[in-house]
Order: C-alpha cells, then sequence, then structure tokens
C-alpha cells in the first residue's frame, strides 16, 4: 500500500456512525416529528402550490376546489400506502395487534404502490363530485405525483432504509462473510471509491455505512448501494424530460401523463428492486411484490397508451389542454370563479384595509377644513 493510499485512509472516517435521533426532527408534546414525513409533506406541498398556480388557477378551478383536494387527497394516499404494506407484512409474518396498529405509520411502514392507489380512487370520485375534467387532471397530477416521490424518496436517506446490497469490489467475498466480519479499512475505502464512481456525493456515502439493520438483505457492517438515491435521479430525469416535450410536442396528449407515470416509474422500480435489500414479499414465495407490480403498471400503461390511439379517445395535445388561455379544466356548464389563494386574500384584506383607514383619514381632513371655512 503506497504512503498516499495510506493518508487517505488516515484521514478518512471509514466507519460513521449512524444517530438515530438524527431521524427526528423536533418533538411536539413528547412527541417525534420525523424528517421522513417533513420531507414527505414538503414534496408534497410543493407540487401543490405549483399544480394551483401553474395550471388549476389559470384554467378555472379555484383555490378551495384545489386545496381542499390536496388535503383529501393526502389523507386518502397515506392511509392506501399504509394498507398496501400492513396488507403484504401481514401476509408475510408481520403482526398488528390493534386497529392503531395498522393505520399508524408512525414506525415506518408505508407502500408507494399503495398511495397511488388510494390517491387515484379518491381523484376519481372528487372530479366527478366537483365536475373536474378526469383525464386532464390526471394529466397533471401523474407527473406531479412523480416529483413528489423524488422529494420523498430523501426521506429514505433520513432513516438510513431502502438501500441496496453490500457495495461489491476486489477482494470481497461475499459468500464468507457473516454478521460478525469486520471488514478491513482498504475494502471499506475501496467500497467509497466505487460509490464515488457512480456519481454518489460524499454525504450519501457516509449515510451508506450501515453498521446494523434488520433487513433481510444486511450482511455487515460496510457500505451499500444507495438505490432511494438513484430511483430519485432516475425519476427527476424521467420528469423533466417529459414535461419539456409535452410543452412544446403536439402529438403528446392529455392522458399521456398516465401512460408515462406506469411505464417509466415501472420501469425504474423494477430495476431499483431487483437491488433492494428490504422487500415486501409475496407469502414465502420470495417474490417480490414491487416487482410484480411495476411489471403489470409497464404492461396497463403501455395498453392504455397504444388502445386510445387506436379509438381516438380524447386525443387533445397537452400543448392546447393545459398551456393554452382558452383552455378549462371545468365540465361543460360547470365554470367557476377563480378565487384568489389564501395568502392572496391575506394581502388584499389589508390593502382593502388600508385604503379604507385613508379614505377615512382623507374624509375627516375634509370635515376639518370646511369647519375652518367662515359661514356665509
Amino acid at each position: 500500500m503506497d504512503i498516499f493510499h495510506r493518508l487517505v485512509l488516515y484521514l478518512t472516517e471509514l466507519r460513521p456512525k449512524f444517530d438515530p435521533d438524527s431521524a427526528i426532527a423536533f418533538e411536539i408534546f413528547n412527541h417525534p416529528v420525523r424528517w421522513y414525513a417533513i420531507i414527505i409533506l414538503t414534496g408534497a406541498l410543493i407540487v401543490a402550490l405549483y399544480g394551483y398556480y401553474r395550471f388549476a388557477k389559470p384554467l378555472g378551478v379555484n383555490s378551495d376546489t384545489v386545496f381542499t383536494g390536496f388535503v383529501l387527497g393526502l389523507f386518502f394516499g397515506i392511509l392506501g400506502a399504509r394498507l398496501y404494506y400492513v396488507i403484504f407484512d401481514a401476509s408475510n409474518g408481520g403482526y398488528y395487534a390493534n386497529l392503531w396498529e395498522v393505520i399508524y405509520p408512525g414506525d415506518g411502514g408505508l407502500a408507494i404502490h399503495g398511495g397511488v392507489i388510494g390517491a387515484a380512487i379518491f381523484v376519481i370520485i372528487y372530479c366527478k363530485i366537483k365536475h373536474v375534467k378526469l383525464i386532464y387532471i390526471f394529466e397533471i397530477v401523474m407527473p406531479l405525483i412523480m416529483f413528489a416521490q423524488v422529494v420523498g424518496r430523501w426521506g429514505n436517506f433520513a432513516n438510513q432504509e431502502a438501500f441496496g446490497g453490500l457495495v461489491k469490489v476486489a477482494g470481497l467475498n461475499i459468500n464468507e462473510l457473516t454478521s460478525t466480519t469486520v471488514l478491513p479499512d482498504d475494502i471499506l475505502q475501496a467500497q467509497r471509491d466505487a460509490l464515488s464512481h457512480l456519481l454518489v456525493p460524499k454525504f450519501i456515502i457516509d449515510r451508506m455505512y450501515v453498521e446494523h439493520n434488520v433487513a433481510e438483505g444486511w450482511i455487515c457492517p460496510g457500505y451499500y448501494y444507495p438505490t432511494f438515491y438513484f430511483e430519485s435521479l432516475a425519476n427527476l430525469f424521467g420528469l423533466t424530460v417529459y414535461m419539456i416535450v409535452r410543452k412544446y410536442w403536439k402529438k403528446v396528449v392529455v392522458g399521456d401523463g398516465i401512460s408515462f407515470y406506469l411505464i417509466w416509474y415501472g420501469i425504474v422500480r423494477f430495476f431499483i428492486e431487483t437491488m433492494r435489500t428490504d422487500p415486501l414479499v409475496i407469502g414465502n414465495t420470495g417474490i417480490k411484490i414491487a416487482e410484480v407490480v411495476s411489471g403489470c403498471c409497464i404492461v396497463a400503461g403501455l395498453a392504455f397508451m397504444i388502445i386510445r390511439r387506436i379509438v381516438k379517445y380524447k386525443m387533445i395535445p397537452c400543448k392546447e389542454a393545459l398551456y393554452s388561455k382558452e383552455s378549462s379544466l371545468m365540465e361543460e356548464g360547470y365554470e367557476t370563479p377563480i378565487e384568489p389563494y389564501f395568502f392572496e386574500k391575506i394581502i388584499n384584506f389589508f390593502k382593502k384595509k388600508k385604503q379604507k383607514d385613508s379614505n377615512n383619514e382623507d374624509t375627516s381632513n375634509e370635515d376639518t377644513s370646511n369647519e375652518d371655512q367662515p359661514g356665509e
């Protein structure tokens, strides 16, 4: 080993400790609020604001409809994600003593596929009640859900979870490893170098040293692949390309966002799942549920896109439907007035109050001026 390599090993913290408390942002009445929850809610709030200001408001949907739908959609999405996880976890030996343990996600246990299913069911019902064009809303919502997932995956970083297998490097025979194996410094440095060559930032590499974990794929203390990071980047890339193409290419029609989500996320999740060490499986079969669902999503997305073009169902270009001032998201005969957003209402309230005070002051000055005038 050369002197430079020894110096690198000396200066690098090869076994960074993961503090479980670092996953907690703060406490409210002795109840911990985790970064995981904050990150997921942040992603959801970003897409809600963007969806409202970029599409809903210009296309005739008022703020009450959007943000009521957002709150309820978030609730049913989380509920669907939790129930999906519980159903398959229970079939694989998980135990839940009461209803509260079933619905409470505080200790983890949310599945994205279940969240999408729960939110989609709600959107269908909500759009029917509010007389909003369903396929238009799905065209807007599905890509935005993907962005929320791009952000939300970083909650896994905070919890040190959703990682892949042990990083493979020369001189490492995984078949000979046990939970008590202590990897030498040169192997750990080689693992760090391997992750660095995959363009993984240093702060993520430091988090990928997993000293102990209950995940089935955890072998021994060492560096593991950050699959959450790969998934987040892949989805961000696909989403960026689709959003640009949709805006300028007329052959992208309303509803293709559904196919895009199902196909792109299905492909990404399928390959990421082959690397995951903590998947949900079907009973004792060893078959990963996410791989099966992802495969079904790819098939469904392709079928929807092809069949629509065969039957010519609502082949309206997104360029006209979403980016034209003449378009509307409301069904015919149900146009609604566009109301200012909550913060705009507050600003307008104070503007009106200031204007009223100014008018009162002017009136008072006029009265005083009249009193000073001599009588006839």
